[in-house]
């Protein structure tokens, strides 16, 4: 497959993940950013500001530069406020593929705590291992960017994280991994949370 048609294809996957999230229920209103790294280059495809994941179309996704370079940009359009601390994660992580940023409420509340993600079943101890939590900052900030940039470099392969009262970050080798982490993450604080409600005798 030549370039031009690897990056036809990854705009229509990041669409098709960009509205499962947010008919998932895993992002709400224009929240939330999901990136795909062009593999074989130093340039992803990220989701628009200002567009709801679930009306994102594939001729709307921006192309960039890992050191923030807009290539392509359609008309009207920008790139997604956070991309920073996507390009941030690329860097530091060469295995990383796709990231997705979203806000799901379960897994979101948790992150309210400031700790990491109670993993409350066999499947999330064995496949996240660790979801640890990095510090609030404003959406978009360059202190956000430095969060997340720490909190990938203090924990060597982490697949998830939560950002305090904010949402939380997968990042997996292609974007149906970094979209089922996500599922997988907000599962999790789901059950975790059930669990807490449960009275044992």
């Amino acid at each position: 497959m030549n370039m031009e048609m690897e990056i036809i294809r990854l705009r229509k996957e990041l669409s098709e993940y960009s509205r499962r999230a947010f008919h998932r229920g895993l992002v709400g209103g224009t929240g939330g950013n999901i990136s795909v790294r062009i593999p074989g280059t130093d340039r992803v495809l990220i989701t628009p500001t200002g567009v709801s994941l679930g009306d994102v179309e594939a001729d709307i996704n921006l192309q960039v530069r890992l050191d923030g370079t807009i290539i392509e940009s359609p008309p009207g359009q920008r790139p997604s406020k956070e991309t920073s601390f996507h390009l941030a994660v690329y860097r530091h992580r060469p295995d990383a593929g796709a990231i997705a940023h979203v806000h799901p409420p379960y897994a979101t509340a948790y992150s309210n705590t400031g700790q990491p993600l109670p993993l409350a079943t066999v499947s999330s101890r064995g496949v996240l291992k660790e979801v640890p939590c990095i510090e609030c900052a404003t959406p978009g900030s360059a202190e956000l960017c430095d969060y997340v940039e720490g909190g990938i470099s203090r924990n060597p392969g982490i697949r998830a994280m939560l950002m305090k009262e904010h949402g939380i970050l997968t990042l997996g080798p292609d974007l149906k991994t970094a979209y089922y982490l996500a599922d997988l993450v907000e599962d999790t604080a789901k059950i975790a949370f059930i669990a807490s409600q449960i009275k044992t005798s």
